[in-house]
């Protein structure tokens, strides 16, 4: 009886394996020879998966906040309001060895979604979908009355670009955001946050 393969799984397999080129060799380095030979497959087995090299890149960016929209839906719970915004936001940054493996990954193919229309859609949806979410989270809290009312669609465009900054640093200068860096920061966003600063 031939073996079913579930081909989701393996995809998701082959993905892991491109995060983990693309973390120690950068994105140069990788061929479709290089991705079949470390996930243990033969060369032609990719091309079941996987059109060509950069479906593989694409894929393995859209992978990346849907990696973090996955840990996100796991903890939320009933949560909403602010205590839903810290969940989303602790998530996004850099704060764990997987979370900074992701912003490493993302920070590599930024420079190919500046020239490829259809990267560039996967990180403007990713990110459209976070502003969305925060903005609705922030609503929340200010009917709930955790916070005094604001423009929140500004706070959350302020609370992203606070994010990004995070992943870059974290990225390209470790040692100015460890985790208890990004912490205090975001904390401080939150304690201006309640007092409508």
């Amino acid at each position: 009886m031939p073996k079913i393969v579930d081909h989701d799984e393996r995809r998701r397999e082959i993905i892991a394996v491109v995060w983990r080129l693309i973390a120690t060799r950068g994105i140069e380095a990788m061929t479709m020879r290089t991705i079949a030979e470390e996930a243990g497959y033969a060369n032609g087995v990719l091309s079941y998966y996987f059109a060509n090299k950069d479906e593989v890149v694409r894929r393995a960016y859209e992978h990346v906040s849907l990696a973090t929209n996955d840990r996100v839906a796991r903890k939320l719970g009933d949560a909403r309001g602010l205590a839903a915004l810290r969940i989303l936001c602790y998530e996004i940054m850099p704060r764990t060895d997987e979370a900074l493996l992701e912003a490493r990954i993302a920070a590599t193919l930024w420079e190919r979604a500046m020239h490829d229309p259809a990267m560039r859609q996967i990180n403007a949806q990713a990110w459209e979908d976070w502003r969305v979410q925060m903005i609705e989270l922030l609503d929340q809290a200010v009917s709930d009355g955790e916070i005094p009312p604001s423009d929140t669609v500004l706070t959350t465009d302020t609370l992203l670009t606070l994010l990004m900054g995070m992943q870059v640093l974290a990225v390209l200068s470790p040692e100015m955001m460890p985790p208890s860096r990004q912490d205090e920061l975001f904390e401080n966003f939150i304690v201006e946050l309640h007092s409508g600063a």
